[in-house]
């Protein structure tokens, strides 16, 4: 029985069961709403919850078997039910069912013959994921995580749900807590990790940048020693850690064309960039790499944004480990489309908008500013809604006062704050004369702003909506969307 030997728990069954040797389960289900007959269901338990209280939902659906923790008061119940009904289904108990959860997705992913690539970072995770996949799914038959299914609960519920035939997994691997990371990699256990970057976001719960870096490089805990690392060469910090470390795993790096040189010097492969463009069709370059000096992969992503080319780039060298076509996922690169609310831009009457607000660090903010800088190049004003960056711990009000500079150098016209963070940025802007002119004002929430945004806004200005998710700017988006609505009917 591979689940009692995955989780180490305890087996109990009726004797019909017991002497059925073939004995399958179809899946694994944590949700009793969508539960099919005969598949396995485990209570999660959290700080508000606890899956337990629907084990007789479980029953009533027909659940094959019921994942049950020792000290639960539910178990008698069901203990007498195993004694007493010859169609009751099998109880295994465990210590822990969360754990016992995670422990069946790795006993499953070591049935899989799919490599798995595991992609984590402070900022860019899901764009690169998304990256990765469009650039090998042509050739291999490939998954990736579904929305943002990256926790110690999304992760396992990916890894369960990845069909056997599948060739190759691309899972994000995200963090709430310290220690997440090596958790997810031990369940995954990656053929292929992805670092992005090392940067403020979650410092808050983490502490010091020295501790964000330990928690991303953490994902190589769940490699073999014949795996890959591919990390992002322009990030300093990761590339002290390697040259300290030296991990036991191969390296390779991706980088921008002027750090090739020096990262060469450490004899590991690089992967590049070289004659970047961008504009509003999006944008485009040429991937080289020194492992095949002579080639060259012509890159065009149809959407624009500076934070596509490392991201690309990865893409460019997850498709190499795998020995795939090379042209073939540089050219399959032009299909990429954004996920809502990341750098999305459109066109509401005669105004132009990017929205990037599901989410914000230092990092993505100064993409996002370089970004739409080039955009608007020839529009009327430049417009930002600037909402809080969270979560940034004792970095929070240096960050909030390098995003007014960042502001000042970008060009930035006129600027509406949301949130008790940008008190910081207001009150620096204000000290200067430029940046006192372009401050529209300073508001709590969202539905404040929403109004002098709609007042403000004139004919041929770029708007740009950048903020951490918790201030949900994408409103300001839908209103707009709205009035033009109203105003065509």
């Amino acid at each position: 029985m591979q689940l009692k030997h995955w989780t180490g728990g305890e087996l109990l069954q009726t004797k019909a069961h017991a002497a059925d040797s073939e004995r399958f389960y179809p899946a694994i289900s944590t949700d009793t709403r969508s539960i099919g007959e005969g598949e396995v269901f485990v209570p999660l338990k959290g700080d508000q919850f606890d899956g337990h209280r629907f084990l007789s939902a479980a029953l009533d659906k027909k659940a094959g078997m019921l994942v049950i923790e020792k000290d639960a008061a539910e178990l008698a119940v069901y203990l007498d039910l195993v004694k007493k009904d010859e169609s009751a289904p099998d109880l295994l108990l465990v210590e822990d069912s969360g754990a016992a959860y995670q422990d069946i997705a790795r006993g499953f992913r070591t049935t899989l013959e799919a490599s798995v690539i595991g992609v984590t970072g402070s900022v860019g995770k899901t764009t690169t994921r998304r990256m990765i996949y469009q650039m090998i799914e042509s050739q291999v038959k490939a998954e990736q995580s579904a929305k943002n299914f990256n926790n110690q609960v999304g992760l396992p519920r990916t890894i369960l749900s990845t069909d056997l035939e599948t060739q190759a997994l691309v899972a994000e691997l995200g963090m709430a807590r310290q220690g997440e990371i090596e958790i997810l990699s031990q369940i995954s256990l990656p053929d292929i990790a992805v670092i992005t970057h090392v940067g403020m976001s979650h410092a808050e719960s983490l502490g010091s940048m020295s501790d964000i870096l330990a928690e991303k490089v953490s994902i190589a805990a769940g490699m073999k020693e014949n795996g890959l690392l591919i990390v992002n060469g322009d990030d300093d910090m990761l590339e002290g850690w390697i040259l300290r470390q030296r991990p036991p795993v191969p390296v390779w790096y991706i980088a921008s064309s002027q750090n090739v040189g020096r990262l060469e010097r450490d004899g590991i492969p690089v992967f590049w960039a070289e004659h970047v463009r961008m504009d509003r069709e999006g944008v485009s370059f040429i991937g080289r790499s020194n492992l095949t000096p002579d080639e060259r992969w012509p890159v065009f992503l149809k959407v624009p944004g500076s934070h596509l080319v490392p991201a690309a780039l990865f893409g460019l060298a997850v498709a190499y480990a795998m020995g795939l076509n090379m042209q073939e996922a540089a050219a399959s690169a032009s299909r990429f489309t954004p996920a809502d609310s990341r750098q999305e831009v459109f066109r509401i009457g005669s105004v132009d908008v990017m929205d990037d607000s599901y989410n914000a660090s230092p990092e993505s903010l100064l993409s996002a500013l370089e970004t739409a800088s080039l955009l608007s190049a020839d529009n009327a004003r430049f417009v930002t809604v600037l909402g809080g960056l969270r979560e940034l711990g004792r970095y929070s009000f240096e960050a909030h006062e390098n995003a007014a500079v960042e502001l000042l150098n970008a060009g930035v016209d006129l600027v509406f704050l949301v949130g008790e963070e940008t008190r910081t940025t207001h009150d620096y802007l204000k000290r200067n004369k430029q940046g006192a002119a372009m401050v529209a004002g300073w508001f709590e929430t969202c539905e404040e702003v929403i109004p002098e945004v709609i007042a403000s806004l004139e004919p041929g200005d770029f708007l740009l909506l950048k903020a951490s998710r918790f201030y949900e700017l994408e409103k300001i988006g839908e209103a707009l969307k709205n009035i033009e609505r109203a105003m065509g009917s």
